[in-house]
């Protein structure tokens, strides 16, 4: 039998808004997740995925990663891993968590899937892992996604790791692949990428995104008040998996207020006095609607001293918020703009590749769809 932490998107060095205490709770957040893996006495860990914010982390990023690699070599324990889009360095440079190897920091498939045998406990278990494939490597998913199928057949106990948005659990715009060409003959798919977690595991294989270890924006705010964040404590042993999803108590309390003159104050208390998980400061996203005094309600959230309020952003007209369905990513835009399919299409596809690839690769792409061949 082995145990291992499945962990993801920990995004480590994000300051959202710029505040010193959201960087800090995401560091609070990566090292629970890491304490509860030892405290549960664990094999190894699993990364899918954007480890830090971005590929040229800060020093204290670094440093804040360090020691938590310091402390699982410390604990004999190996972190296996995978870049995510926000790990793979957009120019020619070292990848920021291969620095750490020395300390037992293994970093899997940068850009083709690559498999490792281990042995827990008497079992052979296989761990592939595939980094993030955007632009051009998109083409390729599929393909190594069948090579380690065929790795994953000779094998009882296996496990990918993947950093891919899958449809339907996302949007199929923003997704890599579709669940159909997910490889069957894996035990644990452990996925990064999309923050809500989900778990699927009422067949074979089982298949989950961990989920971020702390909210990234309030998009993830309605899943977080529902399910909490959390890690994926996992048992693999002679080809059965179980999966437990262990809830994070260090995550910071955020909510979305839409009120009015009158109410906000009592919604804001309201908020205040509710049982939580930690003494955090609960962070508190608030639209005020109708007409008054803007000054007076600046004050009057200044005084109330044990919340953090964003904004208020002041509405005129007093109207239920509808969110907007498709206007959730880039390609939506693009669409609105150009108003052409194709075009979008075209423009979405270019952006991707710039923002993924070097620049010759962007010119390579465009020129492939513009039919300019490579001597002109």
């Amino acid at each position: 039998m082995a145990t291992f932490l499945h962990l993801s998107d920990t995004h480590l060095g994000y300051k959202e808004y710029m505040m010193d205490e959201r960087e800090n709770d995401f560091y609070e957040s990566f090292n629970e997740a890491i304490d509860i893996g030892l405290n549960e006495h664990v094999d190894f860990f699993v990364h899918t995925g954007d480890l830090f914010d971005t590929w040229s982390p800060s020093n204290r990023a670094l440093n804040e990663f360090k020691k938590a690699a310091l402390k699982l070599y410390n604990n004999g324990k190996i972190m296996y891993l995978i870049m995510g889009d926000h790990d793979r360095p957009k120019r020619t440079d070292e990848i920021a968590s291969r620095i750490f190897d020395f300390l037992g920091v293994k970093l899997l498939g940068i850009n083709s899937i690559e498999n490792i045998k281990v042995n827990y406990s008497g079992e052979d278990i296989l761990i592939s892992g595939l980094s993030n494939m955007k632009g051009l490597r998109k083409n390729f998913i599929e393909e190594e996604y069948k090579k380690g199928n065929v790795a994953a057949g000779e094998y009882k106990n296996s496990i990918l790791m993947s950093h891919q948005g899958v449809y339907p659990y996302f949007i199929s715009e923003a997704c890599e692949v579709d669940s159909s060409q997910l490889p069957q003959n894996y035990k644990y798919l452990a996925f990064g990428h999309i923050h809500d977690s989900n778990l699927i595991d009422d067949r074979y294989p089982v298949f989950s995104y961990a989920g971020s270890t702390d909210l990234n924006s309030t998009s993830e705010i309605k899943h977080y008040l529902k399910y909490k964040k959390s890690v994926n404590l996992v048992e693999i042993t002679s080809g059965n998996v179980s999966v437990q999803q262990i809830k994070l108590k260090s995550t910071r309390y955020q909510n979305i207020i839409d009120s009015d003159f009158i109410n906000f104050q009592n919604d804001l208390k309201s908020i205040v006095n509710q049982k939580r998980d930690n003494d955090k400061k609960p962070l508190i996203t608030l639209t005020i609607h109708g007409s008054g005094d803007r000054d007076l309600v600046r004050k009057q959230i200044k005084a109330i001293n044990d919340i953090i309020v964003r904004g208020p952003l002041f509405e005129k007209e007093i109207k239920k918020i509808v969110e907007k369905p498709n206007m959730n990513k880039l390609l939506d835009y693009f669409n609105a703009y150009f108003n052409d399919k194709n075009t979008a299409e075209l423009a979405d596809k270019i952006f991707e590749t710039i923002k993924n690839e070097d620049v010759d690769s962007a010119y390579k792409l465009i020129k492939d769809i513009m039919g300019i061949g490579n001597d002109n």
